[in-house]
């Protein structure tokens, strides 16, 4: 009887655009599901009966609408195109819900708890290649030990997906793998939205699909064993959200991706195998923003691999980027990292020393992107700055032979990598004045200098003013006072060393003037 009064009440509600509801005010969670009697009792038959149009009733645009009820027998929709809506909602499916190639004009699973028999591998919900304007789970169960999925979407094509406030798990594969997913307009999985699973094809299996817009603030993804969202290859025309509390144990995969935007402020990120986040070879149109709070813990080679990543602007804090325990290797891989504008927020002392001392080894591309940012800019002095700091990485890290590094290191020192020759001139200054200084030290009255017999009174002490004059011949290249002419080095000590000290100073002087002129013109690489 209680059979029979639900199948015609159903019939009633659909006919007449109403919900049928068999929970009333009662609870709806799992424990309670799972205690439902024959009162709750729908046979999954005649759910594809009203689908399939096989009831002789006319029904309501509404569609079939039921709430509470505990369906027997696993719900089988496949290869069915019908334009009646169906809303299962707050139900209870333990043998799941097969979608496969069929249409509707929309789906409504909210608050659903599904599952699947123990010796079945089908997921508890598989949508492959299902198609719909629209589908809500919306605090829906669904739990799984199949490699294929708790929930599968694998090539369907929706216009919009909302699964705020899920809970999918899966013990043997991924707990939503959308591969090749197509949604039009949006994919929500927010508002404690969790997922866990086990395996390479990751929690989130959104590889290869094409979104409108991907929003997971808040929500949370395990995986001891592989990523917790691999999205290779994913195309999302605006923006992906993993912001406002994003948690992910296993890494976020974005390899090849390419999107509008990416937002993982107040993300947390934790792999204790390999990089936090993982997304060589990204594409963003827009900006990439991984600060205001961004964590993330990672091994590997790096903790955030950004490997060829091209993106308009980047935003990258790494104050919240660590090392997993006693793991060793840097914290950022940014070698064929480009972006458009001066990446933000922090400073370019702090860029550089990230450069320096975070990345994996030294590579000439980071520089001379961050050189051409800001040269774009206008910042000249930045520019130099910058590299010269790369000459200086890639002298400690570059794996120059030991006369290319010797060379480095003097050139840097001189004319600081070409970009400063005043250097060279500021060493001439300081040979002029050693020049200077010794001659009227070493020339005084019985000193190393005296008259010559082409002056005036020969045989006599040079003068204050002459012995400067003399310092300023032996210091100057190609520019001569006439002193010397006049006060000549005596065959004293004194004028001994001032006569092989005069010739190390015109050796150097002419050096400091060859460096500035090699530095000014050009001559000395500077990369």
């Amino acid at each position: 009887m209680a059979a029979d009064w639900l199948e015609q009440s159903l019939l009633d509600a659909v006919r007449d655009g109403e919900m049928l509801d068999l929970a009333g005010d009662g609870p709806v969670d799992e424990a309670a599901m799972r205690s439902w009697d024959s009162t709750h009792t729908v046979p999954a038959a005649l759910i594809r009966d009203l689908v399939r149009r096989r009831r002789d009733i006319e029904a309501d645009p509404h569609g079939l609408r039921l709430r509470g009820a505990r369906i027997t027998g696993r719900v089988d929709l496949a290869n069915i195109t019908s334009d009646l809506r169906v809303e299962l909602v707050d139900c209870f499916v333990p043998d799941g819900l097969n979608l496969c190639d069929s249409q509707l004009t929309g789906l409504v699973l909210d608050g659903s708890c599904f599952g699947h028999p123990a010796d079945s591998h089908d997921p508890p919900v598989d949508a492959a290649r299902f198609t719909a304007p629209a589908m809500t789970m919306r605090g829906a169960v669904a739990n799984a030990d199949t490699p294929s999925g708790a929930v599968r979407f694998l090539g369907a094509h929706l216009g919009l997906l909302d699964c705020d406030g899920a809970r999918l798990a899966n013990t043997s594969g991924p707990a939503l793998h959308a591969e090749f997913l197509r949604v039009d307009h949006s994919v929500f999985l927010r508002d404690g939205f969790q997922a866990t699973g086990v395996g390479e094809q990751g929690t989130v299996r959104f590889a290869y699909a094409h979104l409108g817009r991907l929003a997971c603030d808040g929500a949370r993804l395990a995986n001891t064993s592989g990523p917790a969202l691999h999205a290779d290859g994913l195309r999302v025309d605006r923006a992906v959200f993993l912001r406002a509390g994003f948690r992910a144990t296993g890494s976020v995969q974005l390899v090849d991706a390419h999107l509008g935007l990416l937002d993982c402020d107040e993300a947390r990120l934790e792999n204790m195998s390999g990089p936090a986040l993982h997304a060589d070879g990204l594409r963003v149109d827009r900006a990439v923003f991984l600060r205001a709070g961004f964590r993330a813990t990672g091994a590997g080679h790096s903790v955030l691999a950004l490997n060829g990543v091209s993106v308009g602007s980047l935003w990258l804090d790494t104050s919240g980027v660590t090392r997993s325990g006693q793991a060793t290797g840097a914290l950022v891989g940014i070698d064929g990292l480009t972006y458009g504008d001066l990446p933000a927020p922090v400073g370019l002392s702090r860029w550089l020393e990230l450069l320096r001392d975070h990345t994996p080894g030294y590579s000439a591309q980071p520089y001379q992107q961050l050189a051409a940012v800001h040269r774009a800019a206008g910042h000249d002095s930045e520019v130099r700055d910058i590299l010269m700091a790369q000459r200086r990485d890639q002298i400690d890290r570059g794996g120059l032979r030991w006369r290319d590094r010797a060379w480095a290191r003097f050139t840097g020192l001189a004319l600081g990598f070409g970009y400063q020759p005043w250097r060279a001139l500021l060493l001439l200054f300081a040979v002029v004045a050693s020049s200077v200084a010794l001659a009227v030290v070493l020339g005084g009255p019985g000193g190393g200098l005296e008259h010559t017999a082409r002056a005036s009174t020969p045989t006599t002490p040079c003068s204050v003013v002459e012995r400067v004059g003399v310092g300023m011949d032996l210091g100057l290249p190609a520019v001569k006072t006439g002193a010397a002419d006049l006060c000549a080095p005596t065959g004293t000590h004194a004028g001994q060393t001032l006569t092989v000290a005069g010739w190390l100073l015109q050796l150097a002087a002419w050096a400091s003037a060859t460096l500035f002129i090699a530095g000014f013109t050009g001559a000395v690489r500077k990369t």
